[in-house]
C-alpha cells in the first residue's frame, strides 16, 4: 500500500475509533490498540502480505511522535504543582524508578531460569528498563472524568513525565552493559559517571536554554501562527539538539515543554494565542497517539503473541509486585501528599501505572545482533497491552471501589428522569393539538391525559430523591452555558469585521478579552 494512501487510511480508521470509543466511553488508546490487533489478526489469517506501508521504526518513533508526546504533556503540566509536590513525584521517578528496575529484573531473571529461556540478569534488566517507563495518558483523563482527587492526577502526571527521561537514560547504560552500544563498547565506572551527567545535566541545560530563548521570543510577537511555530522549534529542537550532542533528547524536551508552558505561554501569549496553541498540540499528540498504538497493533503478530503468553503473563504480574513494593516504599511521602487517603491512593497508583509509547520505542530500538531481541519485543509488547487491556479498563471501577472517584450514576438518573419529562410533555402537546382538530373524542382524550399527568407525578416524586445531584447539575450547565454565550459573543465580533462594521485591531482586542474570561472560567 503506497505511503499517502496508508497515511489518508490511518487517519480515517483514528477518527472512527475515537468516534466508537467516544460513543461507547471507551479509554481511547485501549479502542486503538484492540482495532490494531484485530487488522493485525485478520491480515496474518487471511491477507499475509498485505503491507500497509507505514512501520514504527526507531527514527519515526524518536523523531516524530516521541517530542510531540513529551511536550504536549509537559506543555500543559503547572509547575505550580510539581513544586507542592516534588518529594513524592522525584522519589517514584528517580530513584524509586532504578530501585524498581533492580526488583523487576531480578524477578525477570528468575522466571527466566523457571522457564528455560536463556535471559541473563542484564537481559532481564534491559527488559525492566525498558517497561519502568509508565504512560497513564488514558487513566489521567480517565481520572478527570470520575472526579478522583486532583492530587492524584498531579503525581501519576508528575512521576510520568519525569520518569520517561530516567528509564530512557538507564535503559542505555544497559546497552553498553551488555555490549549492545557500538559508540560505547565497554562499561567502566567513569563511562557511567561521565554519561549520566552529560546525559541528565546536558539535557537539563539545552533544554532550559531552549525554552527560556523561546519563552522570551514569544513576548516580543503576538500572533498565534507564529507563536505555534516557536513552541513547535521548541518542542523539536530542544529533542534533536540534546539527541546531537548525545544527551537525553526526552528530558530536555521535558524541560523545553514545561519552561514553555510555564513562562512563555502565561507571561508572552495572548488568552487567544493559548487557546490557539493549545489546540494545535493537542490535535497533534492525538495524531501521534492514534499512529503509535494503531501502528503497534499492526506490528504485533498474534499468533508469536501467544505462543509466548506465559512469559508475558510473568513479567506482567512480576511489574505490578516491583510498583507495589516501590509505592509501598513510598507511602510516607504520599501520606503528606494525600493525608489519610494514602493507602488507597497507593493503590491507585500500582494500578494505574499503564505502560505504553516509550516501552515500545525503548523495544524497537534493540539492536538486531542481540540474540533476545524478538523475545524481548514481545515480551515488552504484550505486557503492554495487558496493561492497556486490564488496567486500562477497570481503573473507573477501582476507583469508584477505593472512594476515589465520585459515582455518575445519580447524574445519569437525574438525567434520564428529564429525558421522559420531555418526551411526556412532547405527548401531551401532540394529544392537545390532536383534540383541538376533533382526532379523538373528549372520553378518549380525558383518559390517554390522565395517564400521562399520573406519569408526570411519579416522576417529581423521583426527583426529589435527585435534588442534590440537581443542584450540582444546574451550576454545571451554567458554567457551560456562560461559555457557549462567550463563544456567541466572539462569533458576533469576527461577523461585524467580515461585514466591515469593526476594525480588524478592535476586534483582535475584543476577543482576546473574552478568551481571557474562557481561560479564566476553564481554570476554575
Amino acid at each position: 500500500m503506497p505511503i499517502p494512501i496508508a497515511f489518508i487510511f490511518l487517519l480515517m480508521l483514528a477518527s472512527a475509533v475515537a468516534m466508537f470509543a467516544r460513543r461507547w466511553e471507551l479509554p481511547y488508546t485501549v479502542a486503538l490498540v484492540v482495532t490494531g490487533l484485530v487488522i493485525s489478526i485478520l491480515r496474518e489469517q487471511f491477507y499475509p502480505d498485505l503491507d500497509v506501508g507505514l512501520h514504527l521504526t526507531p527514527e519515526l518513533l524518536f523523531i516524530v511522535f516521541l517530542p510531540v508526546l513529551i511536550y504536549e504533556a509537559a506543555f500543559h503540566f503547572n509547575l505550580r504543582d510539581f513544586f507542592a509536590n516534588w518529594k513524592a513525584i522525584i522519589t517514584l521517578a528517580a530513584p524509586g524508578l532504578i530501585v524498581g528496575i533492580f526488583v523487576a529484573g531480578s524477578l525477570i531473571f528468575g522466571l527466566s531460569l523457571l522457564l528455560e529461556l536463556g535471559l541473563s540478569f542484564g537481559g532481564a534488566l534491559l527488559i525492566a528498563a525498558m517497561l519502568s517507563a509508565t504512560d497513564p495518558v488514558a487513566v489521567i483523563s480517565l481520572l478527570r472524568e470520575v472526579g478522583a482527587p486532583r492530587r492524584l492526577s498531579i503525581l501519576m502526571e508528575g512521576e510520568s513525565l519525569l520518569n520517561d527521561g530516567v528509564a530512557v537514560v538507564v535503559f542505555g547504560v544497559i546497552l553498553v552493559a551488555l555490549g549492545l552500544d557500538s559508540l560505547h563498547p565497554t562499561l567502566t565506572a567513569t563511562f557511567v559517571l561521565q554519561f549520566l551527567s552529560w546525559e541528565i545535566l546536558g539535557a537539563l541545560l539545552i533544554g532550559t536554554a531552549v525554552g527560556v530563548l523561546m519563552s522570551w521570543v514569544t513576548t516580543r510577537v503576538d500572533d498565534h501562527l507564529i507563536e505555534i511555530t516557536l513552541t513547535t522549534l521548541a518542542a523539536f529542537g530542544s529533542f534533536l539538539l540534546a539527541d546531537w550532542a548525545h544527551a537525553s533528547g526526552v528530558i530536555a524536551c521535558l524541560v523545553a515543554g514545561m519552561l514553555t508552558g510555564n513562562f512563555g505561554a502565561r507571561l508572552g501569549m495572548s488568552a487567544t494565542t493559548r487557546v490557539a496553541v493549545a489546540s494545535f498540540w493537542e490535535y497533534l499528540a492525538f495524531l501521534a497517539n492514534s499512529f503509535v498504538f494503531l501502528l503497534v497493533g499492526l506490528e504485533v503478530s498474534p499468533s508469536r503473541l501467544i505462543g509466548n503468553w506465559v512469559p508475558v503473563l510473568l513479567v506482567w504480574i512480576a511489574l505490578l509486585a516491583s510498583r507495589s513494593l516501590l509505592v509501598g516504599g513510598a507511602l510516607p511521602l504520599i501520606s503528606r501528599f494525600e493525608g489519610k487517603m494514602a493507602r488507597l491512593s497507593g493503590a491507585a497508583i500500582v494500578w494505574g501505572g499503564l505502560r505504553g509509547g516509550i516501552a515500545m520505542v525503548l523495544a524497537l530500538s534493540i539492536p538486531r545482533e542481540w540474540p533476545f531481541r524478538d523475545l524481548a519485543i514481545d515480551v515488552v509488547f504484550g505486557t503492554c497491552l495487558l496493561t492497556i487491556l486490564v488496567q486500562g479498563t477497570t481503573m473507573s471501577r477501582l476507583l469508584l471501589r477505593l472512594g476515589l472517584a465520585k459515582d455518575r450514576s445519580g447524574e445519569r438518573r437525574l438525567q434520564e428522569i428529564r429525558g421522559h419529562f420531555r418526551s411526556i410533555q412532547a405527548a401531551m402537546r401532540f394529544l392537545d393539538r390532536q383534540r383541538e382538530v376533533g382526532t379523538i373524542g373528549k372520553e378518549m382524550y380525558e383518559e390517554v391525559h390522565g395517564e400521562l399527568v399520573e406519569d408526570l407525578r411519579s416522576l417529581e416524586r423521583q426527583s426529589t430523591d435527585t435534588k442534590d445531584v440537581e443542584e450540582q447539575m444546574r451550576q454545571a450547565e451554567g458554567q457551560e452555558l456562560r461559555r457557549q454565550l462567550l463563544q456567541v459573543r466572539k462569533a458576533a465580533l469576527r461577523q461585524a469585521q467580515v461585514d466591515g462594521h469593526l476594525a480588524e485591531k478592535v476586534v483582535r482586542r475584543l476577543v482576546g478579552q473574552l478568551d481571557e474570561q474562557l481561560h479564566r472560567m476553564n481554570e476554575e
